[in-house]
């Protein structure tokens, strides 16, 4: 019997982002492989922050030699292309085999060779590319809209976004349509209760 153990890490910029989302994903491809992970590591903080507050040095020291560690893209990892790669470097070295779910790519330590390294740079590269254009869309915009005079912010009497449930609101959606009770739900999501969960709800109109 295998010794080695399964990881899951998810992380997401803000708390608007939904990291259960990641969090499905990697239970999801767990259950349909037949194998249960270990931890899966949560984090909601910018890839711009250091390793220790993304909790990378803290999943680093869980894994062991042959473990296996899931993520569902590789941009969850690094702020950049260059720490990416570095971080890929060290997991090899530790024996530890990398899941990216998404690109359905499996990076064995034993079987990496040069085609699959500039495959994952170029991978890494373009995740990279793509965060820059739409931080660039989003500066543009927002000078665009200040230049056309509009107010940026919530507009007067509108219900603030900046809620407990915010960041669950697709999963809450989803489990609303598998005709899951309030109740559920918020010992699912881990967070509320029932009454201010279906307050949340109404407002926002989530059951049509």
């Amino acid at each position: 019997m295998d010794n080695f153990q399964h990881y899951g890490y998810c992380r997401v910029s803000t708390q608007t982002q939904d990291v259960s989302k990641q969090e499905f994903s990697l239970l999801q491809y767990a259950q349909s492989n037949n194998f249960q992970l270990s931890e899966i590591i949560k984090v909601v903080t910018s890839s711009r922050k250091d390793k220790s507050k993304r909790e990378i040095d803290y999943l680093f020291s869980l894994m062991q030699h042959g473990d296996h560690l899931y993520i569902t893209k590789l941009d969850r990892l690094g702020r950049n292309t260059r720490e990416v790669l570095e971080l890929i470097e060290e997991l090899k070295l530790k024996q530890i085999t990398i899941h990216i779910l998404k690109d359905n790519i499996v990076i064995d330590p034993n079987k990496c060779d040069a085609i699959t390294t500039m495959f994952l740079t170029l991978l890494s590269a373009f995740s990279q590319m793509e965060r820059d254009f739409i931080s660039e869309r989003t500066k543009a915009g927002l000078e665009r809209a200040r230049a056309e005079g509009k107010l940026l912010g919530k507009k007067k009497g509108s219900i603030s976004k900046n809620t407990q449930y915010e960041p669950f609101k697709d999963t809450i959606i989803e489990y609303l349509k598998l005709g899951l009770s309030y109740q559920k739900i918020v010992n699912l999501i881990g967070v509320g209760s029932k009454s201010s969960l279906y307050s949340y709800v109404q407002h926002r109109d989530l059951c049509s």
